[in-house]
């Protein structure tokens, strides 16, 4: 073949294969790395195939290109201007051979040219570009030249994405490029046989390009049919079953140390200046969404749950497809005593950019988990830290009544307390809608809870949130307890409703008590102060958006510099996130504004009511009441033996015929080149002249030992294919065809018929040395099609 075409077609699959690997990248250091290691890899396959270099100086060359191209393509940021490799950028190379491709799976897409993670397309696409040319230009079988491409495209889509981003145009451009090449390696061995017959090449390739042209439409109409009718499985790959290095169960819940924070000894401690905050905002630390009763957790504590599931984020992460209105904000943090390993934002996140001494190291232990919207660090932040960051944040609707409940399962949760579930029964009755019940409980929270964390200058408030915790804050008089208590009762009572619910834990402005507003109100004092103000004044939002009640503006933020929003240790808050119809989790804040606290009520008497000390003498009874009393005969069991022996017949049926269906469908081309054959023997023995029929019993002959592997020339005589098989009755055949084709007066009445029964003698004895498994390959073989239907008889020529 001209090794242009070879080279054209060759690079095309190539191209293909790598489709699948641009999910990954999604950035132009990808494409220059896939074009530089295919062309790399053709130009030492062309050289080595001119020059008929052997084997290791091809493996010396590839080894050369690598360290030599691999820096400026693969690792551009550790190039020297771009184009020179450096030292460090040769090490960082090596070592990422080996390194590079647990990194790669352990990390969120897209990755851009992050450190050494395009090598492996790099690497695999030098080796792969080699190899196929190799192949294509040196081998016996040039057809073997599209598996190289092939495990390429396996591997781009095993260590791919989760998603099924470009699969279908990927499966389909790899199939047309290995369909034309593989028609082209036919078409190049027919015009090998068939030197000097024009006609006959230029239809066997004919033949050929439509067949491949109807194979491929047949492909692309089908894959499209069953895209559009069938389920789409899950889409496995190497990314959704390892491990993330980062465990979030290595580390305490940011729930359960929630009232450390008010401590008088750190309450007024600066944790961040935060810069791009919208008024009134707030900074998430984590997302909850795991209980098992006693602690809200991240993950859950198996680690099964998505939200458990953290990634690297080395570039940006795609946040086009978030559901809802959207709005992006950029803010920048500065970390002063803040001291956790969760990262602080708002939103979905983008991009994220560390800075100050410990950037690096920042940048290349950040996780963020996309189920949650929360990020991490592998060591705790510390003052000095800086970041920015990206996100998108769903503009949420201002009111909850017109919420429906959405979609996402997230970890079951025990049953709330009995005590709880009245709550929630008498703020929102069942015959409301999702929505109105919803904002029910909030107000409900807001109205009659009361702020206390607990402190010795604060009411008696237990800490925790536990289930009996929540059952002695759904029955106290007044009802007291702080963030910990009122997000965890407000998730548990959103679920019950139909919302899926998770806790947030973060930063509100503004969120500390004021001194005086947490203290008990002096005895004969109303119990009714700030209930109204609680729930009708304008609300806020704890990300830019949501139901969130209003705060006082501490001392630390009054201090804060201008377009600085400064939260201190005791700015502290949890609330919650339920899940609206459209996939918006909208923030919701059940917390109830600081205020004064009444004296507890005293407990509720129980009465007990005495039975009364005469009864009434029993009714007369009758013989009608009699009748109606006694026990109804229960109808006869039904005999579920029967069914159970058809149910398990139909089971066993029903996979007895996929297991068919399935062999059926392996065995398919196999059996259409058998009945292929069948079909040319019958048009051969039921020609319409005694010639044709003597003729067509040799070509059947053979046909036969050409598919047992016998080397038939189509080119040489009767006599020369009959030397071939060898033996004396091939060569007696061979002179009775030969006489009564050429005898002048034609063959005699009866000749086709000898003729037959000696090929079918002969056929016989060609196949009874051999075994059963040569027998069969024989009979699916392809060799003796390659001219089939070239001629009515179906005549090889």
């Amino acid at each position: 073949m001209p090794t242009l075409v070879t080279v054209v077609l060759v690079v095309a699959m190539l191209a293909a294969a790598m489709l699948p690997w641009w999910p990954v990248y999604e950035s132009p250091a990808f494409v220059v790395a896939a074009a530089v290691a295919i062309a790399a890899g053709v130009a030492i396959g062309v050289v080595g195939a001119r020059f008929r270099l052997p084997s290791w100086i091809i493996v010396l060359a590839v080894f050369g290109a690598y360290l030599v191209l691999g820096v400026p393509a693969a690792v551009p940021g550790a190039a020297i201007g771009g184009i020179l490799p450096s030292p460090s950028g040769i090490v960082e190379l090596i070592a990422g051979a080996a390194l590079s491709w647990k990194q790669l799976v352990t990390i969120s897409v897209p990755v851009g040219s992050y450190q050494a993670l395009l090598v492996p397309p790099f690497l695999l696409g030098l080796i792969a570009a080699t190899a196929a040319i190799s192949i294509a230009l040196r081998s016996r079988r040039p057809a073997a030249a599209a598996l190289p491409p092939a495990a390429l495209l396996i591997a781009g889509i095993a260590l791919g994405v989760v998603h099924s981003a470009l699969a279908v145009e990927a499966g389909i451009a790899f199939l047309i490029t290995a369909v034309a090449w593989l028609v082209r390696v036919a078409i190049a061995d027919r015009r090998a046989i068939t030197v000097g017959r024009r006609v006959e090449a230029a239809l066997t390739d004919a033949r050929r390009v439509l067949g491949a042209a109807s194979l491929v439409a047949i492909a692309v109409v089908g894959a499209t049919a069953a895209s559009v009718a069938l389920p789409v499985p899950p889409r496995n790959v190497v990314r959704a079953e390892l491990q993330p290095p980062f465990e979030p169960r290595r580390h305490d819940s940011p729930l359960a140390g929630f009232r450390a924070a008010f401590d008088e000894d750190v309450a007024d401690d600066v944790m961040l200046d935060v810069r791009g905050l919208p008024d009134g905002a707030g900074l998430r630390m984590a997302t909850l969404d795991s209980y098992d009763g006693i602690v809200y957790t991240v993950g859950g504590a198996e680690g099964a749950s998505a939200s458990g599931r953290f990634t690297r984020v080395p570039y940006r992460l795609d946040q086009s497809g978030v559901s809802g209105d959207t709005e992006r904000l950029e803010i920048e943090v500065e970390v002063e005593n803040y001291s956790e390993v969760w990262v602080p934002g708002v939103g979905r996140l983008e991009r994220m950019t560390f800075g100050g001494p410990r950037a690096e190291t920042l940048t290349e232990s950040f996780f963020y988990n996309e189920v949650t919207s929360t990020g991490a660090v592998q060591r705790p932040l510390q003052s000095g830290d800086r970041y920015a960051a990206t996100s998108v944040v769903p503009v949420d609707p201002s009111e909850l009544d017109g919420l429906n409940p959405g979609t996402s399962v997230l970890p079951a949760t025990p049953d709330m307390p009995k005590e709880l579930a009245q709550l929630l029964d008498e703020w929102a009755p069942v015959s409301d809608d999702p929505g109105a019940r919803l904002e029910a409980v909030i107000e409900g929270f807001r109205a009659n809870g009361y702020v206390s964390h607990g402190l010795e200058e604060n009411a008696p408030s237990r800490s925790g949130h536990s289930l009996d915790r929540l059952a002695d804050l759904a029955v106290e008089r007044p009802m007291v307890g702080d963030g910990e208590q009122y997000a965890v009762a407000a998730a548990l009572m959103a679920r019950r409703i139909g919302f899926p619910a998770r806790v947030v834990v973060g930063y509100l402005p503004g969120a500390a008590d004021d001194d005086a507003s947490d203290t008990t109100e002096p005895p004969g004092g109303s119990s009714d102060t700030g209930g109204a103000d609680a729930t009708g004044q304008t609300d806020a939002t704890p990300e830019g958006g949501g139901d969130v009640a209003p705060r006082e503006t501490d001392a630390a933020s009054e201090r804060a510099p201008d377009g600085v929003t400064r939260f201190a240790s005791d700015d502290k808050q949890a609330w919650i996130e339920v899940q609206a119809a459209d996939g918006t989790w909208v923030p919701v804040d059940p917390n109830p504004a600081p205020r004064p606290i009444p004296e507890r009520e005293p407990d509720q008497p129980t009465i007990v009511s005495r039975p009364q000390s005469a009864l009434p003498p029993p009714a007369e009874r009758t013989p009608v009441d009699d009748l109606s009393n006694e026990p109804e005969t229960p109808p006869d069991d039904p005999d579920d033996s029967a069914d159970a022996w058809v149910q398990a017949l139909l089971a066993v049926l029903g996979v007895a015929g996929i297991v068919l269906g399935v062999l059926a469908l392996i065995a398919s081309p196999f059996l259409a080149i058998v009945v292929a054959k069948m079909r040319r023997r019958r048009l051969r023995r039921r020609a319409s002249t005694a010639v044709e029929r003597i003729e067509g019993g040799w070509q059947e002959f053979a046909d036969s030992a050409a598919d047992y592997g016998y080397p038939i020339r189509p080119t040489a005589t009767r006599a020369e294919q009959a030397a071939t098989v060898g033996g004396l009755a091939p060569l007696v055949l061979a002179s009775v065809v030969d006489r009564a084709v050429f005898a002048p007066d034609g063959p005699m009445e009866g000749d086709d018929l000898v003729v037959w029964e000696s090929v079918d003698e002969l056929q016989e004895r060609l196949g009874a040395p051999r075994s059963l498994r040569e027998r069969v390959r024989a009979a699916v073989s392809l060799t003796s099609l390659g001219g089939y239907a070239v001629t009515r008889r179906g005549a090889r020529s």
